[in-house]
């Protein structure tokens, strides 16, 4: 018995396979990880994009309807995932001291949800915002 233990103590092979049966899932979980951030930040780049071109509209079309303008920041979301997107807009009559404006305050929000949902990281609601003066 001391015997056979010792030739499998000088034994080498399969310790790699062994070191990657380890540390494989770890490096796994890593790049997994990475590439949901990076989605995020795109996900969010263009949350951020659909808004500004959803006040620039709303600025150049002032009497138009504010389910109009949704429905234009939601077709300008990235990847099809506008329907996920929620809108809401707040008024304000005195803006930039000026009375004879309308500052309206489009903001918009998206439930991002982690492919890497086992790491625990959940969902992460991004937010963007763009005001728009409208005359």
């Amino acid at each position: 018995m001391i015997r056979l233990l010792r030739r499998l103590r000088r034994d080498e092979r399969g310790v790699s396979a062994l070191e990657f049966s380890i540390l494989g899932p770890v490096m796994f979980s890593f790049m997994l990880g990475a590439i949901d951030m990076g989605r995020m930040l795109y996900v969010r780049q263009g949350l951020e994009y659909a808004t500004e071109e959803a006040a620039r509209y709303y600025r150049l079309n002032p009497t138009s309807a504010t389910g109009t303008i949704t429905t234009y920041l939601r077709d300008k979301m990235v990847g099809g995932l506008g329907p996920g997107v929620n809108v809401a807009y707040a008024d304000t009559a005195n803006c930039n001291s000026n009375t004879s404006v309308t500052c309206t305050m489009i903001t918009a929000t998206y439930s991002f949800s982690f492919v890497a949902s086992y790491l625990g990281l959940g969902t992460k609601t991004l937010q963007a915002r763009a005001q728009a003066v409208r005359y």
